[in-house]
């Protein structure tokens, strides 16, 4: 539909990465969530590679908020006029959420400065989900405060054993500093990372079993294939022809945005 010419047009969303700000502030926003729907419906354990820039953390970004249990009340605010918003899954806003990033992860020369480093990092998004939920958690505090592994098990131990809601694991960028490593370190401390002991190995065979949903975004399936028994539950749908367009723009997709602003007199012509 043509747009009022007393109606200014919605901004394009350059290098905005936050679902619930493009949502709540009004930007322009093509719909991708029909293929919520159909992760939700053909498995549980997700894996999917595309290049950087990509739109990535917006799918992490959108995924938080379909699911997390907080954002019940919001639920049209967010999704209202929105495929998933007209067709909802039974699972919607019914997981507590832990989200990491590890593309925030601060390098080190050793394997001991590495190791400490993806610690720390990893603390906060547990401590994040007990904050988000502290109306299920009440007075609970860590007793294993400071080690991000130990955090994660206690909180998930003392979840289960309370029947609170499942929980859904979300990793942006699995492999941007596992990338970083291997190109500036070599070889030989990437291999440390990631077999054996690895303390980069180790958190991912931790994940296997203690979550009901995991989905995980990077950049290529190396580092996973490197994990090999350290993280094996996870399907590849990076080239699944189904989930080809849960990023980026089809044909129609860009169409329909230069439509917009063409109607908007935002473009020439």
């Amino acid at each position: 539909s043509k747009i009022p010419e007393n109606m200014s047009s919605k901004i394009y969303p350059i290098g905005i990465q936050n679902f619930e700000k493009i949502r709540k502030d009004g930007y322009f926003y093509i719909d991708k969530t029909a293929l919520i729907y159909k992760l939700v419906k053909t498995g549980s354990y997700y894996f999917l590679s595309r290049p950087r820039r990509f739109g990535k953390s917006l799918l992490v970004s959108t995924l938080a908020c379909y699911y997390d249990r907080t954002k019940a009340h919001r639920f049209e605010e967010l999704f209202g006029g929105t495929w998933i918003g007209n067709h909802p899954t039974k699972e919607h806003n019914s997981y507590m959420i832990i989200r990491y990033d590890f593309s925030k992860m601060v390098m080190a020369d050793t394997i001991e400065g590495l190791a400490q480093n993806f610690n720390d990092l990893n603390c906060g998004p547990v401590d994040v989900m007990v904050e988000h939920n502290r109306d299920l958690f009440g007075d609970f505090q860590f007793t294993t405060r400071g080690d991000a592994s130990k955090m994660l098990e206690e909180v998930l131990n003392y979840a289960r054993s309370h029947e609170f809601p499942k929980v859904y694991l979300l990793i942006d960028e699995y492999d941007n500093f596992t990338n970083v490593v291997l190109n500036e370190q070599g070889k030989e401390v990437y291999h440390a990372l990631t077999h054996a002991s690895g303390f980069y190995r180790e958190i991912f065979k931790k994940f296997k079993g203690m979550f009901e949903r995991i989905f995980m975004t990077g950049v290529s399936p190396v580092t996973l294939d490197d994990l090999t028994s350290g993280f094996n539950i996870g399907w590849n749908i990076s080239t699944k022809h189904q989930f080809n367009m849960m990023l980026g723009f089809s044909e129609t997709d860009v169409r329909e945005m230069l439509q917009y602003y063409k109607d908007a007199r935002q473009l020439p012509g």
